[in-house]
């Protein structure tokens, strides 16, 4: 009987190791998951910040140097370019082709980056107009 008592501890006890061990790697997995979700809403809200900068610099020019020449001239700051992946902006200035209509530039920047796999991620995408206005 003390015999037999032995064996099913020993069961018992390797029935927890791996319910404990499967339950650790469950936790690791998930802190893992966490932690890259995390880094990913760092990077979106980084990228929003750059875009916000970007677009602020593009809709202070004055009219005149407003063109897609200048426009294509933006670039990121150095922190950024250091902190997503792979990011790459663009920037498209067109001007509106109703004559009807009061003369407008339509301002839209976008900026994707890669992901930890390295596959680019949808680019995020702001868009203003700039109507004109005499800046002599």
């Amino acid at each position: 009987m003390h015999i037999a008592r032995r064996g099913t501890t020993l069961i018992e006890l390797a029935v927890a190791g791996v319910l404990l061990g499967t339950l650790l790697v469950v936790c690791l997995q998930l802190l893992m998951a966490t932690a890259a979700n995390r880094k990913s809403l760092e990077q979106r809200q980084l990228a929003a910040v750059e875009l916000g900068n970007v677009m602020e610099r593009l809709a202070t020019r004055r009219w005149s140097d407003l063109t897609p020449q200048t426009a294509a001239q933006e670039r990121l700051s150095a922190s950024v370019g250091d902190r997503l992946p792979g990011a790459e902006l663009k920037v498209q200035v067109t001007e509106q082709s109703d004559p009807k209509a009061p003369p407008a530039k339509r301002i839209a920047v976008s900026l994707r980056w890669q992901d930890r796999t390295g596959q680019y991620l949808p680019p995020l995408t702001i868009t203003t107009w700039r109507y004109w206005k005499d800046d002599r």
